[in-house]
């Protein structure tokens, strides 16, 4: 059995946050001036009435207090001449570019958001308090909850004084609405606004966060949860809860773990005999090891795909890679309550933190972690999928995962490689619409690697060379432990530029992305010139 290693940050530049200098001065002369100030305030009327205006727009002003109240080093570009200066990922003459790929901008039923990028302290309970950079001041960030077939509309205001985008993390957006900066958009700028659209085709449970720097600024709080309602829901739940697992960045290089923004206890209400539905989100960079107390429970869908035939388990724990999602369903006993509980070394649950499910709380004495972890190989019961190892396969690729000491962007430390390479030189893997494409993907590597796809949904073949033999499992994010392989498919059904990277975003950072590519072209660029860095 494997024990996760504590990674530490590597060298990160630090750069003081300078925001309150500049842009304040900037308000109050604005306030002297009528033309200037009416178009602030029809800028921000347009914003709040959900504008489907493709492309950044000018922010609502921001507030003193809220230019001062973090103190969050601000993130660091990299340095150095093997830094790019302006890398365009996209194919050369291409006959479509993806700005041709957006969503749409009406429909039938239309569900508005505004998410504004805004510094805060986050207060993670027994008197701790750091800073942050929010969503609307929280973190997670609101819970964007709509409905199979809706059309999202989603304006971002930019009130931090680095760029920022969002990525809607397994929901498969157009290629423009991907969030990824330098790739599908610029990042968007200290006070400006940007609109996504897209149509929520699939049901389940997804997850947003920042692709810009985002090693930095996913850490550091701009993540939140969307879940998509199924229009003819299959199972009934008479509650509906979901959680974000995090790992904070403290002082003195210490690791906060928290559930939602507490290290401590989350209560949640349900009565005996309810059926409750918990949808955990791992929005952290590092697997985590959770499992249900009090009840028996299934694991109804992973990263928002139902499991077919899912049985009931007991006290299993579930590894829950970085990115991924797990829904688990279960009946309310009829005396005391459900604990969702952690491990911190894979061999002891821990008192906190933790979520207790109606009245009660978490267990004075806990077990032991069982050696019987969650499989996803061998849970649920098999059906025909359309994807399977008897599919004709367009073409099937070879990725290695590694790490070795080298030199990533000019910075020497770990570096995290694809086929011995880091990014920008990992390549593309060159694809064609209407091909299923196989990855054979194998992790030669001590650590832990949760491989995400953009833009597809892919189905698992194998796990070590042997076949699934229980539900399909269809994923956006494969948790890869130490020297396992999986092989994995998907049809290339979505045109566009797709990054498939680690989602232990250090790792991502380090080097290991690489760009799954149909035959467009971007006009957007990495590198110094336009200020994008994606990790």
């Amino acid at each position: 059995m494997y024990t996760p290693v504590a990674e530490k940050p590597q060298e990160t530049a630090i750069q003081e946050y300078a925001l309150s200098q500049d842009m304040p001065v900037k308000v109050r002369k604005q306030r002297h001036l009528l033309l200037p100030a009416m178009l602030t305030i029809l800028a921000f009327i347009l914003i709040v009435s959900g504008s489907v205006w493709k492309g950044e727009l000018a922010a609502p002003a921001l507030t003193k207090a809220s230019s001062t109240v973090n103190t969050l080093p601000a993130p660091q570009p990299p340095t150095g001449p093997e830094v790019p200066n302006a890398l365009n990922m996209g194919m050369a003459g291409a006959p479509t570019s993806l700005t041709a790929l957006h969503g749409p901008t009406t429909a039938a039923h239309v569900k508005q958001f505004t998410l504004t990028a805004q510094a805060a302290q986050i207060q993670l309970g027994s008197g701790v308090s750091i800073p942050a950079w929010t969503f609307n001041g929280s973190a997670p960030g609101p819970t964007l909850r709509v409905q199979q077939g809706d059309l999202v509309v989603v304006t971002v205001v930019n009130h931090l004084s680095f760029g920022v985008t969002i990525h809607w993390h397994g929901i498969n957006v157009p290629n423009m609405e991907d969030g990824v900066a330098g790739v599908t958009q610029d990042a968007i700028k200290p006070g400006r606004s940007y609109v996504y659209h897209f149509i929520a085709s699939d049901p389940g449970t997804y997850w947003y966060h920042s692709h810009q720097f985002s090693y930095d600024e996913t850490t550091g709080g701009l993540y939140g949860t969307i879940i998509v309602d199924p229009a003819t829901p299959t199972t009934h739940d008479d509650v509906d809860y979901n959680v974000a697992l995090h790992d904070w960045n403290a002082t003195n290089n210490q690791t906060l773990f928290a559930i939602d923004s507490t290290t401590g206890t989350l209560n949640k209400a349900a009565r005996p005999g309810q059926w409750v539905r918990l949808r955990i989100v791992n929005s952290a960079s590092s697997q985590h090891l959770v499992t249900l107390l009090g009840a028996p429970f299934q694991v109804a869908a992973l990263d928002g795909h139902d499991v077919n035939g899912p049985q009931m388990l007991s006290e299993t724990p579930l590894p829950i890679g970085a990115a991924q999602r797990y829904d688990l369903r279960f009946q309310m006993p009829t005396h005391g309550p459900v604990t969702l509980v952690t491990s911190a070394d894979n061999q002891h649950y821990q008192a906190t933190p933790a979520v207790v499910i109606g009245q009660g709380n978490v267990p004075a004495t806990l077990p032991a972690v069982s050696q019987q972890w969650f499989d996803l190989t061998t849970y649920g019961l098999p059906k025909a999928d359309p994807i399977n190892l008897q599919s004709h396969f367009a073409a099937s690729y070879d990725i290695k995962l590694g790490m070795e000491m080298g030199d990533s962007l000019g910075r020497q430390g770990m570096v995290y490689t694809f086929n011995g390479k880091v990014f920008p030189n990992t390549g593309m893997i060159m694809v064609q619409e209407g091909q299923i494409i196989r990855l054979h993907l194998d992790n030669t590597t001590d650590l832990v690697h949760p491989i995400h796809l953009h833009g597809h949904t892919f189905t698992v073949l194998t796990h070590n060379g042997k076949p699934l033999t229980g539900s399909p499992i269809h994923l956006d994010t494969i948790n890869i432990q130490p020297h396992n392989s999986y092989d994995i498919a998907f049809l290339a059904n979505n045109p566009g530029i797709w990054m498939l990277h680690c989602h232990n975003l250090l790792h991502a950072n380090w080097g290991m992305d690489m760009m799954i590519m149909y035959n467009i072209s971007t006009p957007y660029t990495v590198g110094t010139a336009s200020g994008n860095f994606p990790d």
